[in-house]
């Protein structure tokens, strides 16, 4: 007997699997469950509706992504590490989750929904690399690091190469970009830092690939 997540994974693979063979609108979670062989009213229960689908597998990159620790390294570095870990992990689902992205000009309400779970992960991943999200300039930089995301998701719906390099360099070069503004906005939490933790701390988008 399968435990709940794995059938929530099975819903959800049944589900963007469907979305990537006949588009987002026409998938169905009453057919994605008859095609996984599990009872409606169990998928009923695990996702009442089309956008908990994509909160799912958004909460899963966020996982795979966290799955990596900070250990005082350059935030611009560990920063690219956990955006690519987000990409690598959409990319299994990649033709179903680009067709839901292209209907959300078209659904209002999904977007809405998207916007504020993708900066729910930005929060994750700042608050994990020790910057602090509290305040003006903590809401400034989840903004940032938001729009960073949304900038290189743009590139990775057109990037067509097997191992990601157009979304890696477009992400490489955005985040030197914002290096330059962060001493405004980014405030480490130095009371958690590693006591092993670079002289280079009050420098945090600054990448030892530029030195």
């Amino acid at each position: 007997m399968m435990n709940n997540e794995e059938l929530n994974l099975k819903l959800l693979n049944s589900a963007m699997n469907i979305a990537a063979e006949q588009g987002w609108n026409q998938m169905s979670i009453v057919e994605a469950a008859r095609q996984a062989d599990i009872p409606t009213h169990t998928a009923r229960q695990r996702f009442p509706c089309k956008s908990s689908l994509l909160l799912y597998l958004n909460r899963l990159a966020d996982e795979s992504a966290l799955e990596q620790a900070y250990h005082g390294q350059v935030v611009a570095d560990y920063l690219f590490d956990l955006f690519m870990s987000r990409f690598d992990f959409f990319q299994d689902y990649r033709k179903g989750f680009i067709s839901a992205l292209h209907n959300l000009p078209f659904n209002p309400a999904l977007a809405v929904i998207m916007g504020v779970a993708t900066q729910n992960s930005m929060k994750w991943i700042a608050e994990s690399a020790q910057i602090k999200t509290n305040g003006i300039r903590g809401l400034a930089c989840i903004k940032g690091l938001t729009g960073i995301w949304a900038l290189n998701m743009r590139v990775w719906i057109k990037d067509d190469t097997a191992d990601l390099s157009q979304t890696m360099a477009s992400l490489d070069q955005t985040i030197k970009k914002a290096g330059k503004f962060s001493p405004y906005f980014v405030v480490k939490n130095d009371h958690l830092a590693p006591e092993n933790q670079p002289e280079h701390q009050d420098e945090p988008f600054i990448s030892e690939k530029n030195e």
